[in-house]
């Protein structure tokens, strides 16, 4: 029968050997570079005039992993409340500066990529009339000032009963970059129009929100695609800096050998000399 102060002395060299081989596990798995998240300026800009109304609007930027950034932007907008004019919009605006790291020496260089969404939709209810719009969606890392990495994603925009559903990507976009200090700057608007109408009460809207929280006097133009996944709703950057390792060079293909043809006799018997033949 084994003592219990013989099993805690196992149990305690057991748990001092396993250390060393979790921690050895943990440096492996940490990324040749990380991004340090630095000073931030993020604004957003709403307008409304009449009965039009702004919904949701905020930008995030989260650290998904070590090297790993995500820059979100979402938000909605509606007018054309009844048969009025009105008309609204949202504007952001996104600087974030980041650091590249290294977590060792004797690494090769970071490379940089970024890739863009923008999830949403657009919706006009009016016949004649109505609009609604998203700007260009873009995106530009610089250092020192200087673009080095830009990414846009086009514009759309509906009127007179039009209904759009955007779900667009741009990347993923490469950069061999130094470790050093860069900045984020991320852009995008949406805008909702609806003029005066006395026949038909038309509504526009530009959605670009999972939770637009929204009143209910828009549940019309929301309509259209209503039934579809609103979770990814939004204007997305992911910057990742991962190292630049160089494909493995291929070896050298071995020398062909020419397979084996037919013999020529002729060719293949010696040329014997006239006279070495006569004597």
């Amino acid at each position: 029968m084994v003592r219990p102060s013989a099993m805690s002395l196992f149990v305690a060299c057991a748990v001092s050997l396993c250390f060393p081989f979790a921690s050895e596990k943990a440096v492996a798995a940490e990324p040749p570079y990380v991004i340090l998240l630095r000073s931030r300026s993020a604004i957003v800009t709403p307008e409304k005039s009449r009965d039009a109304q702004t919904g949701g609007g905020f930008i995030q930027v989260t650290q998904l992993e070590p090297n790993v950034i995500m820059a979100l932007m979402r938000g909605a907008v509606a007018t054309g409340a009844g048969h009025k004019e009105g008309s609204a919009s949202m504007q952001f605006d996104l600087n974030q500066d980041f650091e590249i790291v290294p977590t060792r020496a004797t690494i090769h260089p970071p490379r940089l990529v970024v890739s863009g969404w923008l999830i949403g939709a657009l919706d006009s209810t009016e016949p004649e009339g109505g609009s609604a719009d998203q700007s260009p969606a873009c995106a530009t890392v610089q250092s020192a000032g200087q673009p080095i990495l830009n990414l846009c994603l086009k514009p759309h925009s509906v009127v007179s009963c039009q209904n759009l559903l955007v779900n667009d990507r741009v990347g993923p976009l490469e950069q061999l970059v130094a470790p050093g200090g860069f900045c984020l700057h991320q852009t995008f608007a949406i805008n909702a129009m609806q003029p005066k109408s006395h026949c038909h009460p038309g509504n526009a809207a530009s959605d670009f929100d999972p939770d637009p929280r929204l009143d209910s006097q828009w549940n019309h133009v929301l309509k259209p695609f209503r039934a579809v996944p609103h979770k990814d709703f939004g204007f997305r950057v992911i910057v990742r800096v991962v190292e630049d390792v160089p494909l493995p060079a291929l070896a050298s293909p071995p020398a062909l050998l020419h397979p084996p043809g037919k013999v020529d006799k002729e060719a293949a018997a010696p040329v014997l000399d006239p006279k070495a033949a006569n004597e």
